[in-house]
């Protein structure tokens, strides 16, 4: 084979897969058309929605205007004696009635058809402008001019579909041609035809033109704002995610993870509500402290999960002994401090009588052969009083009145009450 022979192969094959590539090209475009922006945008039901709304309020005024333009065309009309032109005065009578039911009935029953009825109306002022021209032969001039002038105000008004638009074209074009097939005085000679099909061709092509570039920079204009309402959308979101987020860290921040009891950051700040509650409204508060009798045993037996399962057991109990206005925080390793609303010392005593009973009454075995009384986890109890006249003393205070008394319970023997008397009155 030689070198030309090898060239013309080559230049056959890049031909033939030229060709297969301008094959797979077309048979991919209209799938890539369907993708585009311009049709997936713009056959969206939202994107739909706003531009029927645009179309009404465009409709709306385009009717006011041609209502006064045909008005105009039949006050000139009226000056002429020609014969058919009682026929286009009625044609623009009707055409005025059109267009103020249209702009009427658009604010009512019309309102979901808006194209549907700018087009009726549209087509029937290309109509009444024909009629016009065939009517009235001194007006032929004047009418082709209005229609060239019409396609491209069609395209700058009315932001309807392109389906829309191109069925108005084809009407349009049909309507003009009859004009020029029927024109009555042969005011146009046949070069004259020709150039005014050109023109026309170019007013329809500019129309369509028109009418794209509008449409896509306002589906593109559509879709920006869409993309920014997403964000937007996902940025509110995002700020309610963050809100749960640092409202649950807040949380974790006042929460004993072990236990699910208050901390003491949790402890200091309900405190001083405490404080101020007492203060305005002179009530009482006891302050408990509750410490679990001989846990050290426990863990050194049984091992540091065994003593902290026992923690939570202990805690869990004296949730579900205490009111919702009730608190209750981890203090220190086995301690645990309550804060109750209550009247009196009396009061006081039963409610700390409640809580060491209730964690007796779990029946948690505990491993202190020597401990007297039952094998069971107790607690030791020492309470406080608290009141207007406790507001002179600090919180340390009044966790070194209460500590004094939780150990007054243990010297006695543990797995007892004991309340600080006469601190508040």
């Amino acid at each position: 084979m030689t070198a030309f022979d090898r060239s013309v192969e080559v230049r056959g094959r890049d031909a033939a897969g030229r060709l297969l590539a301008a094959i797979v090209e077309i048979r991919t475009l209209p799938s890539r058309l369907r993708a585009s922006e311009y049709v997936a945008v713009g056959q969206g039901a939202r994107f739909r929605a706003v531009q029927r709304r645009r179309t009404r309020t465009a409709a709306r005024a385009g009717f006011l205007v041609v209502a006064a333009a045909v008005g105009l065309d039949l006050l000139a009309l009226l000056e002429f004696s020609e014969g058919g032109v009682w026929f286009a005065i009625a044609l623009d009578i009707v055409v005025i009635i059109a267009a103020l039911a249209g702009w009427a009935l658009l604010a009512g029953s019309l309102r979901q058809y808006p194209e549907a009825t700018a087009w009726v109306v549209s087509s029937s002022v290309v109509m009444s402008t024909v009629v016009t021209g065939l009517a009235v032969p001194s007006l032929t001039v004047q009418s082709m001019a209005y229609l060239l002038l019409l396609p491209g105000l069609v395209a700058l008004v009315l932001p309807w579909r392109t389906q829309m638009h191109l069925r108005w074209l084809l009407a349009y074009s049909v309507l003009v041609a009859v004009y020029l097939l029927l024109d009555p005085v042969r005011r146009f000679s046949a070069a004259e035809r020709d150039d005014l099909l050109v023109v026309i061709i170019v007013a329809v092509g500019a129309s369509l033109a028109g009418h794209y570039l509008l449409q896509r920079a306002q589906i593109r204009s559509f879709a920006q704002l869409e993309s920014i309402r997403g964000l937007r959308r996902r940025a509110d979101a995002d700020m309610l995610e963050l809100e749960r987020v640092h409202h649950a860290l807040e949380l974790t921040a006042r929460i004993d993870p072990l236990t699910g009891a208050g901390n003491r950051r949790r402890l200091d700040e309900d405190l001083r509500a405490v404080r101020a509650h007492i203060s305005r409204s002179s009530m009482t508060y006891g302050l408990l402290e509750i410490d679990l009798d001989h846990f050290k045993r426990i863990n050194d037996e049984f091992g540091h999960l065994a003593g902290d399962d026992v923690l939570r057991r202990v805690v869990e109990a004296l949730q579900g002994t205490l009111r919702g206005t009730d608190a209750i925080y981890r203090f220190g390793g086995e301690e645990f401090v309550v804060v109750i609303p209550v009247a009196t010392e009396e009061g006081l005593r039963a409610a700390a009588e409640r809580l060491r009973a209730v964690v007796e009454r779990l029946d948690i075995a505990h491993p202190d052969p020597d401990r007297a009384g039952p094998q069971v986890v107790t607690v030791s109890i020492g309470a406080t009083l608290l009141g207007a006249s406790s507001l002179d003393r600090t919180d340390d205070e009044w966790f070194e009145l209460t500590d004094r008394a939780m150990y007054a319970a243990k010297a006695a023997g543990r797995n007892q009450v004991r309340v600080v008397e006469g601190v508040a009155p």
